[in-house]
């Protein structure tokens, strides 16, 4: 007969695996589905903030996390077009630091073994060939292992396994609310860099330039440049010379790589779709960048898949005591929490990541907080606190451009040009939170391949 258990997890990295540690420790049995063997890099920014550290200390894997030399970092050095800080990251009750960047071949085992040492059954090399159905509802799996396929039952399948997630597939999820890459990102690490005594997490949107820096575990520094997309075949002629070139135009990691030295290779990331899926349905729900993927300039995916694992672990467990139905509804309720939790950000990161210059009002509401010394809940955005529109509220938003418009010299009839665009897309975000533009079939787009061999080597 197959094997049966509780709940079985399709994929082991950062939506998965606390996920399946978590469950596994309120007494579920529980599986856990990687197509992948570990060590294995993804594509990833790496970067993770206070709220996903402080989760990390919850499932207990500080000590590990902290033995791959990353440091704790603990001052942001923001710049968006002409508004600058360098401020501390805010702390709160529960926290124990600001930013870390691991790399993913790191991170992931740890993820993974967590798991594992809660009791979960975690299968590497395991790559779900299908979904078992009963009717419309999801009863199980194929998997297919060592050459083998087998059959494995459950009443609930966790599609954790990434933007192209097999779990979405099989199931008809639909994406809606999309956005396009107006950017691309190139990322790599380097050795030797002198990033200095107190070392910041640096985020720097100029023009047409995007820069992002910060320590690393093993005592590399990373480097990540987003130019705009229309530089895409600039790059491929010499991805070497730009990327470097690039980062460099940013002072602080100009000063932090003068003699440092990059190694391992230059990752990419060159086209990428902002969406959600649709949540659940019967017998299955969707986690982490499986039905949920926002811009990386944010760089919010790990954080979000740690925050939206466990935020369902309460449906899970709840549903699982009583009926199907019982288990759809936990499901569902579940779906509209992580729509409502995650749609503000998503629009934010969509803003940063912009191929043209940022709107006016942001870095303009940024200086009147800097000059009230107000700057924390700001800051706290980029760790998923608070939400942005506590921030960037009507009135705020309002004077803003009220004290642009002032300004001698301004362009008024473009600024007005840019208060009217912005006001239409605020009307129209708001719209399809409540009526959904779902994605047809006819434009149907795949994300990129996310595994390590399709990642872009630079020459050396």
């Amino acid at each position: 007969m197959p094997e049966r258990f509780d709940v079985i997890v399709v994929g082991a990295r950062c939506a998965g695996s606390p996920l399946a540690a978590l469950l596994a420790r309120r007494g579920l049995r529980v599986a856990v589905l990687e197509r992948a063997t570990f060590p294995r890099d993804t594509l990833s920014t790496h970067i993770f903030q206070a709220q996903p550290l402080a989760f990390l200390e919850r499932l207990g894997v500080t000590a590990k996390v902290h033995a791959t030399g990353a440091p704790v970092v603990g001052l942001v050095d923001l710049r968006l077009e002409d508004f600058g800080f360098q401020a501390p990251l805010p702390q709160r009750t529960g926290d124990v630091g600001g930013i870390r960047s691991v790399r993913r071949s790191m991170l992931d085992p740890i993820l993974a073994e967590a798991a594992l040492d809660a009791g979960a059954e975690v299968r590497m090399g395991a790559k779900v060939s299908g979904l078992v159905q009963d009717g419309a509802r999801v009863t199980g799996v194929r998997v297919v292992q060592d050459g083998s396929e087998s059959t494995l039952q459950t009443r609930l399948v966790v599609g954790a396994d990434g933007r192209n997630s097999t779990v979405a597939s099989g199931v008809g999820a639909r994406k809606y609310n999309l956005t396009p890459n107006e950017r691309f990102a190139y990322w790599s690490f380097f050795e030797g860099a002198e990033p200095g005594a107190d070392p910041a997490f640096v985020l720097h949107r100029w023009g047409e330039r995007f820069v992002i820096a910060v320590p690393a575990d093993s005592g590399l520094y990373q480097v990540v440049v987003m130019p705009k997309l229309s530089e895409l075949p600039r790059y491929r002629e010499d991805l070497e010379g730009n990327f470097i070139e690039h980062a460099r135009s940013c002072q602080p990691v100009a000063e932090a790589l003068s003699g440092a030295r990059r190694v391992g290779k230059i990752f990419g990331m060159l086209r990428w779709q902002g969406f959600f899926r649709e949540a659940s349905g019967a017998g299955w729900v969707l986690v982490g960048d499986a039905g949920h993927f926002k811009d990386p300039a944010a760089g919010q995916g790990i954080g979000d898949a740690f925050r939206q694992g466990e935020a369902l672990v309460p449906a899970i467990v709840r549903g699982l005591e009583g009926s199907d139905q019982v288990l759809d509804r936990a499901l569902t309720d579940w779906g509209r929490w992580r729509d409502w939790d995650a749609i503000g950000h998503y629009w934010l990161a969509t803003d940063i990541g912009k191929g043209d210059k940022v709107p006016t009002a942001l870095p303009e509401v940024g200086k009147r907080l800097l000059a009230r010394g107000e700057l924390d809940p700001l800051i706290d955005l980029f760790s998923h606190r608070g939400r942005p529109a506590q921030v960037f509220t009507p009135l705020r938003l309002l004077a803003a451009m009220g004290r642009v418009l002032a300004r001698p010299g301004c362009d008024r009839r473009a600024l007005l040009g840019e208060i009217r665009a912005l006001a239409a897309e605020n009307a129209r975000r708001q719209r399809v939170y409540w009526r959904p533009e779902y994605e047809t079939t006819d434009v149907a787009t795949d994300a990129e391949a996310t595994e390590a061999e399709d990642l872009v080597a630079a020459p050396r």
